[in-house]
């Protein structure tokens, strides 16, 4: 049994049910092994949550470089649940985050990532200020796009997200 099968168990126990569930005995049914496969790899339940949500972002970068983005636009669609995909790395997100505000050490990492993404931005002559803004945005939006069915989705990003980007994008 190899570590991603595992991972994988991860992220299906935060996608579907929610950080509440994430358990070793949930992730070893997830990833049809045994609890003390589980184990052997991760102590603690900060531990489960911290590697799925790296190898979330893992599968993430993958997709970006796949998607090969020539916008900005383009890039930050790849966050957003607009497939079943993308739906369930933000849902792994979210988990994350909800964990991440009562656990120190998983609020340490998440700034870390967060800081990380917001020099990307940067990098790619976004002031830092519009680096904060878009990077708050797109939080905002993946929350509120999670309550709505699929088919709603977009029409929520073209009326919020887009305007913005696009502003940002011709003032470049």
């Amino acid at each position: 049994m190899t570590v991603p099968h595992l991972l994988d168990g991860v992220l299906t126990v935060l996608a579907e049910q929610g950080v509440g569930a994430l358990s070793v005995r949930t992730v070893a049914a997830a990833a049809g092994v045994s609890p003390a496969q589980v184990q052997y790899y991760y102590r603690t339940k900060s531990e489960l949550v911290r590697a799925g949500f790296d190898y979330a972002g893992e599968q993430f970068l993958a997709d970006v470089v796949a998607a090969q983005p020539v916008t900005l636009m383009d890039f930050v669609q790849q966050w957003l649940p607009l497939d079943d995909r993308r739906e369930r790395r933000a849902r792994v997100w979210l988990a994350y985050a909800a964990i991440s505000a009562a656990d120190p050490e998983l609020a340490a990492a998440s700034a870390e990532l967060d800081e990380e993404l917001r020099r990307w931005f940067i990098s790619r002559n976004l002031s830092d200020h519009a680096a904060s803004q878009l990077f708050a945005m797109i939080d905002g939006v993946t929350v509120q796009c999670l309550m709505l069915p699929q088919s709603e989705r977009r029409p929520l990003i073209e009326r919020t997200l887009l305007p913005f980007i696009s502003g940002i994008e011709s003032s470049l």
